[in-house]
């Protein structure tokens, strides 16, 4: 293995949609079992002093990385981007975008998130999910004309939509262009492929576009039959160890160690011991 290692906080498994191609097996009959916030503080701290060459990128993840707030937790993410920015960490936050659609939830995300941004003094991502099997185009579209619109929410919130690398994603990215346009909001394509959104008055964003997953079958997809990009195992330049609310540690999606009672480090090494015996 090579390259740099990243932190994803999968704090918890519940969900609000039920994607067949799902990796997590996440969906809205599991329980919230939000990871503590003293046990997320735990592994940000430890991953500090992982002797390999990590990122100061760490990632909110799921199920639905916004889950708290739509339980009438509205402490829990400020909280968590807090402890992030005091270790001059940089955080994304991934999320299917459907909370979009209700203005009043939308209104009190967008505003929160901005607000622990502004005491960051650092940008926070919304890595928001838009392929063929997500419905949720409207949502995402209020989501970026909101952000956009606002002079408030614009220089503390950064948006990446993320897809597949199939013909379904690309259709579906078109629709939220067009549903933009209808907002009133001027979009185009950039030489690089990310997008320019921008108001009348030429105040805008560039939206970072990832529609280059590969393609692969992991968790409920490979039982459905469909089509997952989680992330790419093993090989890639950028390394995922991702850690659920189980005491459940995984690298790069495949390989998996118990976390309980044992430091971070130590079972780093277990992890890449197991790709070592796998040959890759």
């Amino acid at each position: 293995m090579y390259g740099v290692l990243t932190l994803s906080l999968k704090i918890t498994n519940w969900c609000d949609l039920n994607c067949a191609h799902c990796c997590e097996c996440s969906g809205a009959n599991n329980p919230t079992n939000f990871m503590p916030l003293t046990r997320a503080e735990q592994y940000i701290s430890e991953f500090q002093e992982i002797p390999y060459h990590i990122m100061q990128h760490y990632t909110i993840s799921g199920g639905e990385g916004l889950a708290p707030y739509q339980f009438g937790n509205l402490e829990y993410i400020p909280t968590l981007l807090s402890c992030i920015y005091k270790i001059g960490g940089i955080p994304t936050i991934k999320t299917n975008g459907v909370w979009g659609e209700r203005y009043n939830t939308r209104t009190e995300i967008l505003k929160s998130l901005a607000g622990s941004a502004y005491f960051g003094n650092k940008l926070l991502t919304l890595d928001i999910s838009v392929d063929e099997f997500h419905n949720n185009l409207k949502g995402v579209a209020n989501i970026v004309a909101d952000v956009v619109q606002s002079d408030y929410l614009l220089p503390a919130i950064r948006i990446c939509l993320v897809g597949f690398n199939t013909d379904g994603t690309r259709r579906n990215m078109e629709k939220l262009r067009t549903q933009l346009d209808d907002r009133e909001l001027h979009s185009e394509i950039l030489p690089n492929h990310d997008w320019a959104v921008y108001r009348d008055d030429g105040k805008g964003m560039r939206v970072v576009v990832d529609d280059e997953q590969e393609v692969h079958d992991l968790g409920r997809a490979k039982q459905n039959n469909v089509y997952t990009a989680t992330g790419k195992p093993v090989g890639a330049y950028v390394n995922c160890l991702s850690i659920d609310s189980n005491y459940l540690a995984t690298l790069n999606y495949l390989y998996t160690e118990q976390i309980a009672g044992r430091k971070l480090k130590d079972v780093m090494n277990s992890l890449l011991r197991q790709i070592e015996q796998n040959g890759k």
